[in-house]
């Protein structure tokens, strides 16, 4: 009696002890979180209020050509900010499970081919030529349209940004007859290989991309991550000098009532 007592005590003790750890690591991600979005908020705030203090100050004699200047530089940091703050607020409702999920079918194909169409100006921006591939002319698959977008999108949108100096961006579609996988590929900077499993993490960007040059906000991919997960799907990366790939496995008749995800903060809090 006293053996099978001292072992539940014991079970008691490392069952606190592990209830304790979670609860440290909560509150340390939760003030990495408030840390992160005060600096992300912040730069761009900084910027505008230092702008408009110049072409409003008493003393400003500035030139029409240079006022206009302010007002463009201005313009761009408060869109910046509109962007950090949809992306804040995308981000929180996904994570926390708030968003519901509206399947319906979706062509696959169809899709990717809308949105690099309406990529084409940034990529003539960035002097890049793109390219879809499909093993098929149509696929149609179980998913929310309006996520898979989004998810799609903050893909696309980051080998923009990342992978402009290799001039190409390449998009893959693969279909099974039960599972479609998506590749998104850039022939830009190589990631390094320790970085690769962070990249998904909120708030994470590799360090050259800081620059004010790609405006990363660090939520898109951690976006991507929760879109895929409620799909059921996975998503992986993989980058080398033959490219840096991001890979997105769907299921094709995926049915939001038979699976059990829970709530998606459980899995990344």
């Amino acid at each position: 009696e006293f053996s099978a007592m001292a072992a539940n005590l014991n079970k008691m003790v490392e069952d606190i002890r592990r209830l304790m750890d979670k609860e440290r690591e909560s509150e340390r991600t939760k003030n990495e979180l408030i840390t992160n979005i005060a600096h992300d908020l912040r730069t761009p705030l900084t910027s505008i209020i230092g702008y408009l203090e110049l072409l409003s100050g008493p003393n400003s004699n500035m030139s029409a050509e240079m006022e206009k200047k302010y007002i463009n530089i201005t313009y761009t940091k408060a869109k910046r900010l509109e962007k950090l703050i949809e992306d804040l607020f995308g981000f929180t409702k996904l994570n926390y499970g708030k968003v519901s999920m509206k399947v319906t079918k979706v062509d696959i194909v169809k899709l990717l081919s809308q949105l690099l169409e309406e990529f084409y100006p940034n990529f003539m921006d960035k002097d890049l030529a793109y390219e879809l591939q499909s093993n098929v002319p149509a696929k149609i698959i179980n998913a929310d349209g309006n996520l898979l977008a989004r998810l799609f999108d903050n893909l696309i949108n980051n080998a923009i940004k990342y992978g402009a100096e290799g001039k190409r961006i390449v998009v893959k579609i693969h279909a099974a007859e039960s599972m479609v996988t998506v590749s998104v590929t850039n022939y830009g900077y190589v990631i390094p290989k320790e970085e690769l499993p962070l990249l998904f993490e909120k708030f994470y960007r590799v360090e050259q991309s800081r620059s004010s040059n790609t405006g990363g906000t660090g939520l898109g991919l951690a976006i991507a991550r929760n879109i895929v997960e409620m799909h059921g799907g996975t998503i992986g990366v993989a980058s080398d000098l033959n490219g840096t790939v991001f890979t997105v496995r769907l299921q094709v008749d995926f049915d939001i009532n038979k699976e059990n995800f829970g709530n998606p903060g459980d899995r990344h809090e």
